[in-house]
């Protein structure tokens, strides 16, 4: 055998050898990553609510201490913050800081992996013996906290629409979500429409009768009342820039929380009008010459029943709060 040869044998051997080897190794393991589930978690856990409302709490009595709004400003935004402000502003002379429980008796997150994300709490019932709360806290994007962007008073006797699990989390609802009676966007100028042409509106039996409204509708007789003979009244109903937000319920509706700003705008002619109290306090005089101004920053919380259904939108609970005075 020539040495050429010999090296062809020995050659061919070796790759025999590797063939039998790599036939009998076991194959080497390749990554089986789990399937992305068919619907995404609840944005927000347990554990990490209660970690946000423990930080809404701590933010919410430095705040309060000091009485400075921008003290609020990591945890609370929105007309929440200019509710408190306001508060703050008005002192002694209004009525007490709106006490804001951080302890929840239920808790509607989305179940959602996009941003914004919204999440509903209704707290314990305040130690001042108040109506529970509906705090709506927003997380724009994932760099913001959750921050308190609301809360609303529910209304004498209303139940709550029931949702998912905190665990599971509810479905998310779009403005413009055409699978309710009324989108998100559309039930709030609705409201508003109701709000400013009373029965002439065409949405007058859309809501049923709420305390909101009627205190809005009661406010602006009494002013329009005072000025009567005196000069004219005008208001003004306007949504506010951010908001609504809403989430899905059992029943294929959705809660919708949305925000709005009041003014009244009282003109004189050729009259004085003298007022007391906390307005007069505000303005800075007893006697008002020209015209007088008052702003309100209100919320109110709905449920919107599915689309086809004949049962009116249910106004849940609002607040509604003056904001600013200005006179002369």
């Amino acid at each position: 055998m020539t040495r050429t040869t010999a090296r062809r044998v020995r050659a061919a051997l070796a790759a025999g050898a590797l063939a039998m080897v790599a036939a009998c190794s076991t194959p080497l393991p390749e990554p089986s990553p789990e399937p992305a589930p068919a619907v995404p978690p609840a944005a927000v856990s347990t554990e990490q609510v209660e970690r946000i409302l423990a930080d809404l709490d701590a933010v919410l009595a430095a705040g309060d201490e000091a009485e400075d709004a921008t003290a609020l400003e990591p945890r609370i935004i929105g007309p929440a913050q200019t509710i408190r402000e306001a508060q703050y502003l008005v002192g002694d002379e209004g009525e007490a800081l709106t006490t804001i429980p951080t302890t929840a008796q239920t808790v509607a997150v989305e179940a959602t992996d996009a941003w914004p994300r919204t999440m509903f709490l209704v707290t314990d019932p305040p130690e001042d013996l108040q109506a529970p709360l509906l705090l709506t806290l927003v997380q724009p994007t994932p760099r913001d906290q959750f921050r308190l962007w609301s809360w609303a008073r529910l209304f004498p006797g209303v139940e709550m629409p029931a949702t998912t699990q905190p665990q599971a989390g509810s479905t998310p609802v779009a403005v413009d979500d055409e699978s309710l009676r009324l989108s998100p966007a559309a039930t709030l100028a609705a409201y508003l429409d109701r709000l400013s042409r009373g029965t002439r509106s065409e949405h007058w039996e859309t809501f049923g009768e709420d305390p909101l409204s009627t205190g809005i509708f009661q406010t602006r007789d009494a002013y329009r009342s005072l000025v009567e003979d005196k000069g004219s009244l005008t208001e003004t109903h306007e949504a506010l820039d951010s908001g609504p937000y809403a989430i899905g319920t059992a029943d294929g509706g959705a809660i919708v929380v949305g925000s709005f700003r009041t003014v009244t705008t009282i003109t004189l002619d050729d009259s004085t009008l003298t007022i007391g109290d906390e307005t007069a306090e505000l303005v800075g005089t007893d006697t008002l010459e020209s015209n007088l101004t008052l702003s309100w920053v209100s919320v109110v919380a709905f449920h919107v029943p599915p689309a086809g259904s004949e049962e009116p939108v249910e106004v849940l609970g609002g607040e509604h709060v003056r904001v600013a005075v200005t006179g002369e």
